[in-house]
């Protein structure tokens, strides 16, 4: 039900308390408003940037043969297949036709960024500049 204002104030405490109430409640929520959008261009101009991608051992090595074999591709094995599906999810390489219930994987863009280049050794312990003693 509607409730009716009286012209004259019954008690002068009552209605100064409620206008400087109103009062201050509409400010907070446009300065809600205005704290809100500076944060969400932040976020918006400095997106985060993924972690890199890790390898394990034997999975560089499989990396490392799969982008030898170019456009041949790696054959799919019972022995290969839970690297091989680790690196599908990771995107480094791809599935290819499937041969005889298994598939040939190539590697991608991606992998061959991530594989090193044909002939390099990746585990020589001694730096190659180093003058021998």
């Amino acid at each position: 039900m509607a409730v009716k204002k009286s012209t004259a104030p019954k008690s002068g405490t009552k209605t100064a308390k409620a206008k400087p109430a109103v009062k201050k409640a509409a400010p907070k929520k446009a300065d809600a408003k205005a704290k809100a959008t500076p944060k969400a261009d932040a976020k918006k101009a400095a997106p985060k940037k993924a972690p890199g991608v890790k390898l394990t051992e034997p999975q560089k090595k499989l990396l490392e043969s799969v982008a030898a074999t170019k456009d041949e591709g790696v054959l799919g094995t019972k022995g290969n297949a839970k690297m091989l599906t680790a690196l599908l999810e990771k995107k480094l390489v791809k599935k290819g036709k499937k041969e005889n219930d298994q598939f040939r994987y190539h590697i991608t863009k991606l992998g061959s960024k991530h594989s090193p280049a044909p002939g390099s050794s990746t585990t020589s312990s001694e730096p190659s500049s180093a003058p021998p003693a």
